[in-house]
């Protein structure tokens, strides 16, 4: 079977041949149809990632969809999202646990159910399980332009959030993305960061809210979070979960007490694969219901250098890989 191969970290995927995997006890063989390639993927294969990068070379790719060729306890042709898999999920079949399948729901076409996977999870479970979210907060969300906070934005709205405040540079897609959380609410608005001072950029938050945020999703950290931070409510929560805008933060002491605010670190990595698959669910059964909506871009499994240079840039879309295309 063809794969996309890493030869070494920082360096691009390119395609070779592998030999198909075979399942054992308690695993399923799936022939794949669409891998998601997500941010993360790129961290993992520069080889400095927080949590470990696999040894050279390896098949890059964390989750997709597809269909099962054999399993002992799935019927053949189930359609089926995948998490964790072997080799890896650019590959023209991957082997998966069983236990870690979920199946996707009639009349969800298949490269949807792939927009969602680890970006959808993080941006449901930030919201819902870290900050707690509670119908009626005022919610903020950093990097609405990427996947993970465009879903987050239309979350918030699907919600309940007494208004939301989408966060990006790039203003087109911003636009996009409130006017898709404006199908759930019509109290959604967004923000261009531009390099403006935390300072600004808290009081056009403020504004743009009616008023100081109970819930920030961040992942962009630096100078987006602290005027988050600085736009708080008291008792206010910022859920941080990635650094796009920068690793290192200062933070005045005096901020987070006058406030009285919480800053919770969330990894899709420190939550159980049964709650993934319950946060998914939901989410599928949003898209079906025309609620939540992902952009996206297919890429064949031999384009996937050209998929993963513009993922490197931010593309403000799903891009999936497809063995078959």
């Amino acid at each position: 079977m063809k794969v996309a191969l890493l030869e070494e970290y920082g360096g691009i995927p390119e395609v070779a041949e592998a030999d198909v995997p075979l399942p054992g006890d308690g695993e399923s063989l799936i022939k794949v149809s669409f891998a998601s390639l997500n941010p993360v993927d790129l961290r993992i294969a520069a080889g400095n990632f927080y949590s470990g990068s696999p040894n050279l070379p390896y098949v890059p790719g964390s989750e997709g969809v597809g269909t099962v060729v054999n399993s002992s306890n799935r019927p053949e042709g189930s359609r089926v999202r995948f998490g964790s898999a072997r080799p890896g999920a650019f590959a023209e079949y991957v082997v998966a646990s069983e236990p870690s399948l979920l199946e996707i729901p009639d009349g969800l076409p298949e490269e949807d159910a792939a927009t969602l996977g680890v970006p959808g999870i993080a941006a449901y479970l930030s919201l819902v399980d870290a900050a707690g979210f509670v119908q009626g907060e005022r919610v903020a969300v950093l990097g609405a332009t990427g996947v993970a906070g465009s879903v987050a934005t239309q979350l918030a709205a699907i919600l309940g959030a007494g208004s939301v405040v989408a966060l990006g540079r790039n203003a087109d897609v911003l636009k996009h993305v409130t006017q898709l959380a404006r199908k759930s609410s019509d109290a959604c608005s967004y923000v261009l960061l531009d390099n403006k001072p935390a300072e600004l950029l808290a009081k056009e938050i403020v504004e743009a809210a009616g008023g100081p945020v109970d819930v920030v999703i961040d992942p962009l950290w630096g100078t987006p979070a602290l005027a988050a931070l600085l736009a708080l409510n008291k008792g206010g929560r910022l859920v941080n979960l990635g650094e796009s805008a920068g690793s290192e933060l200062s933070v005045p002491s005096a901020l987070l007490r006058s406030k009285q605010a919480k800053i919770l670190g969330y990894s899709n990595f420190g939550v159980p694969l049964d709650r993934h698959n319950e946060a998914l669910s939901v989410l599928m059964n949003y898209v079906l219901e025309g609620k939540l909506e992902v952009s996206h871009s297919i890429f064949g499994l031999s384009s996937i250098g050209e998929a993963w240079t513009i993922q490197r840039g931010s593309p403000g879309r799903k891009l999936l890989i497809s063995p078959v295309a």
